[in-house]
């Protein structure tokens, strides 16, 4: 297959999508303007209201397995009595006017 008749391809199947696309939202809008698309829009919401949205819990693992877990941290290391200053950047400045 030559390469420009793949990119051809290529760009006419990536068109395709994007007029898919637009002729999509076009048709979206003028249903929300005719008032079209609500009865999909209130069965959703009562698909939506027999479920409940608070179905996650956590658990930590003590209490699933009854084992406490103690966590141990190390001592922090020690700090060296005193830091030195940073040293001063000698490179020019540029500013922008």
């Amino acid at each position: 297959m030559d390469i420009r008749l793949a990119f051809t391809e290529f760009l006419f199947a990536f068109c395709a999508v994007v007029l898919a696309d637009r002729v999509y939202g076009v048709f979206s809008r003028l249903g929300a303007a005719f008032g079209l698309t609500r009865p999909l829009a209130e069965m959703a919401d009562a698909v939506t209201a027999g479920s409940r949205g608070d179905w996650y819990v956590h658990f930590s693992r003590d209490a699933i397995t009854g084992q406490p877990t103690a966590v141990t941290r190390p001592a922090p290391a020690a700090r060296p009595a005193g830091k030195t200053r940073p040293v001063r950047d000698a490179r020019p400045r540029l500013h922008a006017r």
